[in-house]
């Protein structure tokens, strides 16, 4: 490792804690304690775990190895300190004080190493040798900028989540109660009746979980493209009940944040090929979905609107 890659390093070591605390600010209780899937740590489990590593896994590493022959560096369990440490029950201002005041010793002392100490080694008692540089970018990569990348995974896969949660409870909000006449009044030839744009709803979630589950599972596949239109006619939307296929859309919906809240992080990056839009991620379409439900909530309220009013005056 050159001196330059050395400084990247210690750059990415030394910028942290600017960067946690501005990704922790104004974070909800309720978002700091949410794990983003099943078995995954929250976002206070994840500064509990840098607190914990920045001791024992990095600053007392560099310390040994400074200070000892090629000593042996113990493999460091970090699930267990979470489960016997308590994690979810501490306080995340102390915590992040504590870590802090490690780092400040941490940066302290990797100043303080002289050119020829950094090939100084000790041997980690799974992975073998890990001279002083090795655990420098083990720490700037595979912790700091690992756990700051998953905190804000977590917030989005929170916000996209939620969002789906909303949208699909003000779609439900806005079709209770539409009489049969504004349900199936179309304001032209060529668009979309209420009933129709819930049709379209329940079956572009189907859409939508199928691209995941491809996406997920399969190396780049291509997606089918969808003439929205073209299904509304052939599946004669027109002519579907109300109750059944809300019903429909709240059970695809339940399986889309089922599917989601299961998925590794790493898995959100995956891509299929659009026939449109090229190259996308389970992420990016997560996003395009979630937006998905006001636009159509937006239509069904104006026609209830339109038709409402018209009802009305001629009643």
């Amino acid at each position: 490792m050159d001196t330059s890659e050395r400084e990247r390093y210690f750059e990415i070591v030394k910028q942290t804690p600017e960067r946690l605390t501005a990704s922790l600010k104004g974070i909800p209780r309720r978002l700091l304690l949410w794990t983003p899937s099943p078995g995954k740590w929250s976002i206070l489990e994840i500064v509990c775990h840098m607190r914990d590593m920045e001791r024992d896994a990095y600053l007392a590493r560099y310390r040994r190895i400074l200070d000892e022959e090629n000593p042996l560096l113990k493999n460091i369990d970090g699930d267990a300190y979470a489960l016997e440490l308590e994690y979810r029950r501490m306080k995340l201002s102390d915590v992040l004080r504590d870590w802090k005041q490690l780092r400040k010793e941490t940066l302290k002392l990797l100043k303080s190493i002289k050119e020829e100490q950094w090939l100084r080694a000790g041997v980690h008692e799974t992975d073998g040798p890990l001279s002083l540089e090795t655990v420098l970018r083990r720490q700037a990569i595979g912790n700091d900028e690992a756990h700051l990348g998953q905190i804000e995974h977590i917030k989005v896969r929170s916000q996209l989540l939620q969002k789906y949660e909303e949208g699909l409870k003000g779609i439900e909000s806005e079709v209770r109660g539409v009489s049969e006449d504004v349900l199936r009044r179309k304001p032209s030839p060529e668009k979309w009746s209420i009933i129709e744009i819930l049709a379209h709803l329940a079956v572009t979630e189907q859409v939508f979980l199928t691209r995941y589950v491809m996406i997920a599972n399969t190396d780049g596949p291509a997606l089918s493209g969808v003439d929205n239109n073209e299904l509304a006619a052939k599946l004669r939307y027109i002519e579907r009940d109300l109750s059944d296929t809300l019903k429909e859309f709240k059970r695809l919906r339940a399986d889309t944040l089922t599917l989601l809240r299961a998925l590794p992080q790493k898995n959100w990056q995956r891509a299929g090929i659009h026939p449109k839009r090229g190259e996308i991620t389970i992420e990016s379409l997560a996003k395009i979905h979630a937006n998905h439900d006001s636009t159509h909530a937006d239509q069904i309220r104006a026609l209830k609107e339109k038709f409402g009013k018209a009802h009305s005056a001629s009643a």
